[in-house]
């Protein structure tokens, strides 16, 4: 394995030489570019670690290890979150099955068992630290000198996640920014400055919320989604695949590390916060995506696929009854791709 100085200078390297292949004349076919490079991320997300009370936030050390074992592979491309990011932003190709690890909520089993663990693996991740629990000393979470130990690390990063950890989505604008100032003039007063990237408690997400970061100089954030991220995600919007005892066998964890962001512009609703319920839901694909005919997608709330109609090549409708219950749901959108392959878009919606 390289140390993390070598994967970010392997990195950096392989972006400087996708951005200087516009300027140059081409030296592989169309087909071998795809293969070298995709626009594309798959961003991984975990809570506990080793803690069996809480099975709908908690992995067990046996799914972890197995997990980390399946992404030490030469075929797998371990990323800091940062460099996912900047990539996405700038629209620069990433090496194929480029993953980011993330965890939620700087609970101590972080420190006690996946730190060392990831440590071991040379990964490089980034923790989301809700401020309030942690500054109260709270016994199930880390305290201040252990993040701060964590955060010598050269594969750690901390990441932003608010001070209460309470729903963001349904605070007033002035209850949301209180929040978030909050919890950054605690960051700067712990760890010296304030992380500029954000996840969003619970993975709820708006366009008030979007605004807000952006005003406090945040340049991307996370929700709690199945999807590939891509070029066209929302940067203030971009997916996780969220991880638990339940959804982690090894089959499915392969599918996810192996998938690919489906190329998808356009997107409707543009809100995840949804009025017209059911939302009339629609993405077009870029033109070189072939075999649509073969896309599903499943919303969260039913048993079944939701209907799909193809307006022209590339644009999707997806329609379904009945309405999307109170609460967090979501739609995944799969279909086979390239080098037995799947693509996965995903949508979330929030009811209130």
């Amino acid at each position: 394995m390289f140390n993390l100085a070598s994967r970010r200078i392997s990195f950096i390297f392989y972006m400087v030489i996708i951005m200087a292949s516009s300027f140059a004349i081409p030296e592989f076919s169309k087909a071998e570019q795809t293969e070298q490079a995709e626009d594309s991320a798959i961003i991984l997300m975990y809570h506990r670690f080793g803690e069996e009370k809480f099975p709908t936030t908690n992995i067990t050390l046996q799914q972890f290890d197995a997990h980390l074992e399946e992404l030490k592979k030469e075929k797998y491309n371990i990323a800091p979150l940062d460099d996912i990011v900047t990539a996405l932003k700038n629209k620069i190709k990433l090496p194929p099955r480029t993953i980011a690890i993330t965890i939620d909520d700087a609970y101590l089993s972080i420190f006690h068992h996946a730190w060392p663990k990831l440590k071991a693996a040379n990964f490089p991740f980034t923790i989301f630290v809700s401020t309030k629990p942690v500054s109260q000393n709270n016994a199930n979470y880390m305290t201040w000198q252990q993040l701060r130990d964590m955060a010598s690390d050269p594969l750690v990063s901390i990441g932003h996640h608010g001070h209460t950890h309470d729903h963001l989505s349904y605070m007033t604008e002035d209850q949301a920014r209180k929040d978030i100032a909050a919890a950054t003039a605690i960051y700067e007063k712990e760890l010296g400055s304030f992380p500029d990237i954000f996840a969003y408690p619970y993975g709820e997400f708006s366009p008030m919320l979007e605004n807000i970061l952006k005003e406090m100089h945040i340049k991307a954030a996370f929700g709690q989604f199945s999807s590939g991220a891509s070029s066209h995600s929302n940067l203030f919007g971009l997916p996780r695949f969220a991880l638990n005892e339940k959804y982690s066998n090894m089959d499915r964890f392969r599918l996810i590390a192996n998938a690919r962001a489906l190329p998808a512009y356009d997107i409707l609703p543009i809100s995840p916060v949804i009025k017209e319920n059911p939302p009339q839901i629609g993405f077009t694909v870029e033109k070189n995506i072939r075999g649509l005919s073969a896309m599903s997608c499943y919303p969260s709330h039913l048993g079944k696929a939701a209907n799909i109609t193809r307006i022209g090549k590339n644009r999707i409708e997806v329609r379904f009854d009945p309405p999307l219950p109170k609460g967090r749901s979501r739609i995944n959108c799969t279909m086979p791709g390239p080098d037995k392959r799947w693509y996965w878009f995903g949508l979330p919606f929030f009811v209130k």
